[in-house]
């Protein structure tokens, strides 16, 4: 038979040996601090966030004011702070400060997005609108916007037929500023395009605003941020979003913007150049052969005039030419003889 584990009862004078022994058992679990206190090393205005599980395990967490980034260790935290990524939180909050676009849109309320169409009688304008998708709202100025939020009245607009806005052919793009998970001052522009096809893409870009650097992906964007790696994909606009979409109601189209509404007529374009070169090719061909008939008779004349001089020459020749006996000629001894 095993042994049974022995049962010992303690007494009320070893209840203090015992409240000893699990002083020391506690400050290791939680690594020489309280477990509630803040540590010297967590720089001011940190928050540090303190759970406990059911088994007795104590989580601590770091967030960062400005990001909002979580850190669950003392070292990542240290390496966050020396790699700098808070000034590069400051620099881009108060760059949105100074930038146009993000200024100048600072009233328009959360959810709301700005559309950006080509208008005009030869496609040659853009026109911004205010649009609230929940409520399917679209209003035309910044004094529209402010009534329809304080009264819900939607007030009408007219572009005197230059802008048509029951279509999605001439959208150009759909800014959205602030985008959620970007600090303040990002821009996601979705860019629509037309494939050969007909169908419309969308390509959607994130636009930092310090270096103006421009990601395809939200993920990419966070990365940058968070670390400071640009990746591969990304680039820098010749014009920003911040410059090119500036403008209240409407202005000329930018040169950049020309190529978006050349693919949308690319079926009608193809078939109009395909006539034209097909004309151009015919009357080409129509003016080599009048060129190569003309030459065809030129050079006809010239070789029958080449032909008559030639048989003359010929004629002459052979008036003056002698005659030579064939063989080998006689021995003048036998011809003594």
């Amino acid at each position: 038979m095993g042994k049974s584990p022995s049962v010992g009862v303690l007494h009320e004078d070893d209840c203090d040996e015992v409240k000893f022994f699990e002083k020391p058992r506690k400050n290791l679990q939680s690594d020489d601090e309280n477990v509630d206190g803040r540590p010297g090393w967590l720089p001011d205005g940190w928050i540090m966030e303190v759970y406990c599980d059911d088994d007795g395990t104590i989580y601590r967490y770091y967030i960062c004011p400005l990001s909002g980034t979580t850190f669950t260790t003392k070292s990542e935290v240290l390496d966050y702070l020396f790699s700098e990524m808070d000034q590069c939180f400051l620099e881009s909050k108060n760059h949105a400060v100074g930038s146009n676009l993000t200024r100048t849109h600072e009233w328009l309320p959360k959810g709301w997005l700005v559309e950006i169409r080509a208008g005009g009688d030869n496609m040659d304008k853009m026109y911004k609108f205010y649009v609230y998708p929940p409520n399917r709202v679209r209003l035309f100025s910044k004094d529209d916007v402010l009534i329809y939020i304080k009264e819900m009245k939607i007030s009408g607009f007219d572009t005197d037929g230059q802008c048509n806005t029951n279509t999605q052919e001439n959208i150009l793009a759909i800014l959205e500023f602030n985008p959620e998970g970007l600090p303040q001052g990002w821009v996601k522009e979705v860019v629509f395009r037309k494939t050969n096809t007909g169908k419309i893409r969308r390509d959607r870009h994130y636009t930092d605003p310090i270096k103006n650097y421009v990601f395809h992906t939200k993920r990419s964007a966070a990365l940058y941020v968070e670390t400071g790696k640009v990746t591969i994909r990304a680039f820098v606009q010749k014009t920003s979003v911040h410059e090119m979409y500036s403008f209240e109601k409407f202005t000329h189209l930018h040169e950049s913007l020309w190529k978006r509404l050349e693919l949308g007529g690319t079926n009608q374009l193809r078939t109009r150049l395909s006539k034209l070169r097909k004309l151009s090719l015919k009357e080409e061909i129509l003016s080599d052969e009048q060129g190569s008939t003309s030459a065809e008779d030129c050079n006809s004349d010239n070789s029958d005039t080449a032909h008559g001089a030639g048989q003359n020459k010929v004629s002459h020749l052979a008036s003056t030419t002698v005659k030579r006996p064939r063989g080998r000629p006689p021995k003048q001894g036998n011809a003594r003889k």
